[in-house]
């Protein structure tokens, strides 16, 4: 019964840590997507060259995604490893 007790409060801290870790993934793309655009747009406006900005902001906001979502799920990935 107690062993039973620690599975079940051991398996909720999992969801809830995975959870966590997806919102926080979500965050990391729908954020820097959402202010460089915003930037490429204001410059964009102010400078009088409509899409040169926004698709810079777009493409540095995918490589600020992908180095960020590197870094967060690298503990993942060596956790992975060090099983096998």
């Amino acid at each position: 019964m107690v062993s039973t007790q620690k599975n079940q409060r051991n398996n909720k801290g999992k969801i809830i840590y995975a959870l966590s870790i997806g919102t926080q993934l979500g965050f990391l793309i729908v954020l820097p997507l959402i202010g460089f655009s915003m930037l490429g747009l204001f410059l964009d406006k102010k400078l009088n060259t409509f899409p040169i900005f926004l698709i810079l902001g777009i493409i540095v906001s995918i490589m600020v995604t992908f180095f960020e979502a590197y870094y967060l799920l690298l503990p993942f990935l060596e956790k992975k490893v060090r099983k096998k």
